[in-house]
């Protein structure tokens, strides 16, 4: 677990910034220690550079920042290494890269916008239940808010541009409240899209219950695996039923509450957070709940709901003893133009003073131009001296940033090196370098750690056997894609495909493995779920052979599919079936059924299926429901 976050100076440990998200204390004293732990693992031959040092019970896992800045993830220990380590290293790479053009000011301002995920799991919650039963009521005592006046107003909406976000440590609790009338449970697939765990409200009365058993039945059809309690509300009432026996006719966990009673509060709040972490898989800190948790209000919508106007705003005095933050405008400018499309990466190993390549992914439907790869090569033989000891640092890094692709105009090529990698990335514009390249040294990174023991036994005068990097394929293929997999793809294998360039064992295991297990009725997630492989490798396995001709997949399109636009057409489909597929196209927005976009647009279904289907299988659209 995660508990401090530190932005230090590498000379002498004084903070930049820092964020500590639970109750622990991490102090200059310590940081001091670490300081001389980071020093002892830097100067003791042998021990990888990113070594976890140990302060006390505290772990520290660690990263440079450009040459002056070390980033620290604190944590208590039980996190796997390899986990953490990838964090902090592509945490301490986007700090490096917010630093461009901006101050450290901006780091101190930011830091948890820029780690994000990094640091946060986020959790949704969601609140349902019958008019009246007092789910605003509830929420409003979680927030420390004194009870609406006047009486029962009911819920028209989720509040999805006012919701709620409790902190609880590394977790962000999201939390939901939308109405259970009968007239809006036509949007309940969408609303539980992404849910964690459900709180069904009922108002104790035996009526309601009956009413909420109704309720729990037809959750259980839209969420069928999603974890649900029953909140027993109004337990003060004299008609109420008692909890335990309301769970005995729902046949759910029970928690009584009375939500207008103040000091209910830190009781339901612990139980919320106790179900939180169970099923997060965390254990609750035995810690005062002010201790805890703060609560955020979202400004920004975290998902538009269907045919439907937003909720009005909660009331965003403070009223209780949770600390309430507002999210601030970005002032980042917005980059125009279409999204970075990564055209082919090579994995390049340094071999005896030679550059070979380990790995190569073509991400287009054409044949690779060897010339292209040639030019590549020969650049970086001209700047072969770059990152040995004693050359101009200024050198080192810009010169590999300055190799252009000399094949189709336009195209650029981005190079990321380590003492013993390259990654070459050939890609259509420069929209989004920042944030790929951010990815590329972090696969880097991780090839170093993984295969550092197999480096370091390496005998120089002998070359290296290169095939034993391709494993990372699975990696790479499950940053970039060749394709994007739905689970409910339908895998149909082909007679014979063409040979497949690899000489490891671990990836022809992966494809052998994964090829015997197709049958006429075998869907991607079929397979992920009855192989003993990583979900990584049934992936990338079967984007592989889809590449060199084994399998192909099939889409079932029908009148009622939702569909969703992931990225742009390429052009020609505009000129191939007309501008109106186009809009088509444009109109997929993961909520509105096939045959209503079709109606609108006034065209035949029976023909859009045939091209939808092909959209799909090209990562164009991608299948909601």
């Amino acid at each position: 677990m995660i508990h401090n976050v530190l932005l230090v100076n590498k000379v002498d440990g004084e903070v930049v910034t820092k964020t500590r998200f639970w109750r622990i204390d991490f102090t200059e004293s310590d940081i001091q220690d670490f300081i001389v732990g980071y020093r002892d693992v830097r100067n003791t031959q042998g021990l990888a550079e990113d070594t976890p040092v140990f302060v006390g019970p505290h772990k520290i896992f660690h990263g440079d920042v450009d040459d002056d800045m070390i980033l620290m993830f604190v944590t208590d220990g039980r996190d796997e290494d390899r986990t953490i380590k990838s964090k902090v290293r592509e945490g301490a790479a986007k700090i490096s890269t917010s630093l461009r053009g901006n101050s450290i000011g901006y780091i101190r301002d930011n830091l948890e916008d820029i780690l994000g995920d990094l640091i946060f799991t986020r959790f949704k919650v969601s609140f349902v239940g019958s008019g009246g039963v007092g789910k605003s009521t509830l929420l409003r005592l979680l927030f420390g808010k004194e009870p609406a006046p006047g009486g029962y107003t009911p819920t028209i909406n989720v509040a999805v541009d006012s919701s709620e976000t409790v902190q609880f440590g590394t977790f962000l609790i999201t939390i939901w409240d939308f109405a259970g009338q009968a007239v809006f449970q036509d949007l309940w697939e969408f609303y539980f899209s992404g849910t964690d765990v459900i709180f069904l409200i009922c108002d104790s009365s035996f009526r309601n219950v009956m009413q909420t058993k109704t309720l729990l039945r037809n959750i259980r059809k839209e969420a069928p695996g999603v974890p649900l309690y029953i909140i027993a509300n109004k337990q003060d009432l004299p008609e109420s039923m008692k909890a335990d026996k309301i769970q005995r006719l729902l046949g759910a966990s029970t928690f009584p509450m009375i939500a207008v009673n103040k000091e209910r509060r830190n009781e339901f709040i612990r139980f919320m957070l106790e179900v939180a972490a169970n099923t997060i898989g965390v254990e609750l800190p035995d810690r005062p709940i002010s201790e805890m948790i703060t609560v955020r209000r979202e400004t920004e919508p975290e998902q538009a709901a269907p045919g439907t106007d937003a909720a009005e705003s909660v009331d965003s005095s403070e009223t209780g003893d949770i600390e309430e933050t507002h999210a601030v405008e970005s002032d980042t400018e917005v980059v125009s133009g279409p999204p970075t499309k990564i055209l082919q990466l090579l994995f390049i190993v340094q071999n005896q003073n030679m550059y070979e390549i380990s790995l190569h992914l073509n991400y287009t439907q054409e044949d690779v131009d060897p010339s292209s790869i040639t030019s590549l090569i020969n650049a970086l033989d001209m700047f072969k001296g770059m990152g040995d000891e004693g050359a101009d640092p200024s050198k080192q890094t810009d010169s590999l940033k300055t190799i252009e692709h000399d094949g189709k105009v336009g195209n650029h090529t981005w190079v990321e090196k380590t003492d013993h990698f390259i990654l070459a990335a050939i890609v259509n514009n420069t929209r989004d370098e920042d944030q790929i390249r951010v990815i590329m040294k972090s696969i880097l990174d991780e090839a170093e750690d993984r295969y550092k023991t197999e480096l370091r036994g390496l005998n120089p005068s002998e070359p290296i056997d290169i095939s034993m990097f391709e494993p990372l394929i699975f990696d790479i293929l499950d940053l970039y894609p060749l394709r994007k997999l739905g689970l409910n793809y339908l895998v149909r294998a082909r007679e014979a495909g063409r040979p497949l360039p690899f000489d490891n064992r671990t990836v022809g295991h992966a494809v052998v493995t994964v090829k015997a297990a197709i049958d006429g009725t075998s869907t991607v997630g079929s397979l992920v779920r009855a192989l003993d492989l990583t979900r990584d490798k049934v992936f990338g396995a079967l984007q592989i052979m889809e590449k060199y001709g084994w399998v192909d997949f099939k889409v079932d399109i029908g009148p009622d599919t939702v569909l969703l636009k992931v990225r742009e057409p390429d052009p020609e489909i505009g000129k191939i079936y007309g501008e109106v597929m186009l809009n088509l196209i444009d109109r997929c927005d993961g909520k509105t059924p096939l045959k209503d976009i079709v109606k609108a647009l006034k065209i035949s279904l029976p023909p859009v299926i045939f091209v939808v289907t092909k959209l799909v299988l090209d990562s164009v659209l991608e299948v909601v429901a």
